[in-house]
């Protein structure tokens, strides 16, 4: 049989890729391993360690292996990682604590990885009231270090949640209201640019990279250190908070949807108290069962962070009827985070998506019912029976008393002053978690679906803020673009020159020209 010229051309030139990729690999982990300060830094596949770093990585879909996995100590090692890997013209990906959802969003597959998993330190300052934490960490330990010295930090409401890509994008928490997005918490940046140099970034040095860094993500440097602001807990000596999650049936959607917007416009009356507003949608097969479960119910979470019990910002909430639990009380802020983290099953592939409009129940209950129609009915449909299937609608408060922050500490790159327009809006976010690579694919472009009529919908009524939360955005929602982009191609410009976070890196959101 003769074969098709084209077809061994084609395997040819795959053959060429692939032994080229191999190549680079190889020639790019070697220069990392030659370099002596990172001796026992640098780990291939073919080690525990290796397949230990992908298991950290929260998401299945962003579990990318990598050519090689480099972990440095210090920010001096740090600096050694991102020569070698320009001078080799190395590809390569950011991992801090691991919790992006989509393919590349902090691991790689055809590069270097550089993660931080090493770099977890969290620090005290009490002189000075600043936490020094590394850009590995994630949210539950800064907590717990903080809370006997009994303070905290705005951090994510999810204690899985990693500390530095939470930052960089914005950064959502309890305090939002009371104190700002995370970002506008941090004093200081300690940044390692593209060829080696270690700066820091602060209201009075470099200036224009600390305003870009706080919302334009990894676009300039590596953060090898966040110094944030604290916040005192009332009563040092009891370092709670008062909060939870109660849930409803789906019958009280309507009137919870009336509620929570009244929350959000009158928000800045208790700027101590936040909400969140959600449905959920699970599918599962019970262990040893034919049986699959499905529920689809309603959640609020409320929470007070000066530890008040039952604050009257809640009372349209409490009365609604049809409440199946609570598990609202006082309790530290690490317990309260652990509980969100439940909502976030580890191991599954996930689909995140976001929009924000103006606080509208309009909006609200549209995304609600197409969550119903496409979630719960179409993709439920057409997964397998035994598939495990988590779905959130979720609606965050953006309010003016949040967003008035960002100038009052100093300028962020979120450009919600621009987007808002003075008006107080609903941060939505679109997400699901299933296992199997062929669910995932079946699910995407439904999610996308649900997204995309939800945008429509909102724009047909012009309230459609076209702002993309950077922490929720899927990859392809460029939300870089809603950002301020003029800071942060300024900076970037500024600090990266030859474009290297551009060009060499391949995770995260980048900037789109």
């Amino acid at each position: 049989m003769k074969r098709d010229p084209a077809i061994s051309s084609l395997a040819l030139l795959l053959q060429h890729a692939s032994v080229a990729c191999a190549d680079a690999g190889s020639q790019c982990c070697n220069a990392l391993s030659q370099e002596a300060s990172l001796a026992g830094k640098v780990f291939s596949p073919d080690t525990t360690d290796y397949q230990g770093r992908i298991e950290s990585i929260w998401s299945a879909s962003a579990a990318l292996a990598p050519w090689c996995f480099v972990l440095p100590q210090s920010a001096d090692d740090t600096a050694i990682v991102v020569k070698t890997l320009v001078r080799n013209e190395c590809p390569f990906g950011i991992k801090g604590g691991g919790h992006g959802d989509f393919p590349a969003a902090n691991s790689i597959q055809e590069g270097v990885t550089i993660d931080f998993g090493r770099m977890n330190q969290v620090t005290y300052d009490p002189a000075q009231k600043i936490a020094s934490i590394g850009p590995g960490s994630s949210w539950q330990p800064v907590y717990e270090t903080l809370e006997p010295h009994g303070v905290t930090v705005t951090g994510g409401r999810a204690g899985g949640v990693g500390v530095a890509g939470f930052t960089t994008g914005g950064g959502n928490s309890f305090h939002s209201t009371s104190h700002g997005w995370a970002c506008d918490n941090v004093k200081n940046f300690q940044v390692v640019l593209a060829n080696g140099t270690i700066v820091d970034a602060n209201a009075s040095e470099n200036n224009d990279l600390w305003q870009a860094l706080k919302g334009g993500s990894g676009n300039f440097g590596l953060v090898t250190r966040f110094d944030m602001y604290v916040i005192e807990f009332p009563t040092p000596q009891k370092p709670n908070i008062w909060g939870g999650i109660a849930q409803y049936e789906l019958g009280a959607a309507e009137e919870l949807t009336d509620a929570y917007v009244d929350f959000v416009e009158n928000n800045h009356l208790d700027k101590n108290s936040s909400t969140m507003l959600y449905w959920v949608y699970t599918h599962s097969t019970s262990p040893n069962q034919d049986v699959t479960a499905r529920s689809l119910v309603v959640q609020v979470s409320m929470d007070n962070t000066l530890d008040i019990a039952y604050p009257p910002a809640y009372d349209r909430y409490l009365n609604t009827s049809g409440i199946i639990s609570t598990s609202l009380r006082s309790a530290p802020m690490y317990e309260i985070t652990a509980e969100f983290d439940k909502g976030q099953p580890d191991g599954l592939r996930n689909i995140w998506l976001t929009g924000a409009y103006k606080n509208d129940p309009r909006i609200i209950k549209f995304a609600a019912e197409k969550h119903e129609e496409l979630i719960a009915g179409k993709l439920a449909g057409l997964v397998s029976q035994d598939s495990q299937l988590v779905t959130l609608c979720s609606m965050f408060p953006l309010t003016q008393a949040m967003i008035e922050h960002g100038e009052r500490n100093g300028g962020n790159a979120m450009n919600l002053e621009a987007k808002s327009k003075g008006e107080n809006g609903v941060l939505y976010m679109a997400s699901l978690a299933i296992d199997g690579a062929e669910n995932e694919a079946i699910a995407l472009p439904i999610v996308r679906q649900w997204q995309d009529e939800v945008d429509a919908y909102a724009t047909s009524l012009g309230v459609n803020w076209d702002w993309r939360f950077l922490n929720y955005a899927y990859a392809g929602q460029d939300p870089i673009a809603t950002y301020a982009t003029d800071k942060i191609k300024g900076a970037a410009g500024k600090y990266d020159p030859d474009g290297v976070f551009q060009k060499l890196r391949r995770t995260g959101h980048r900037i789109v020209s």
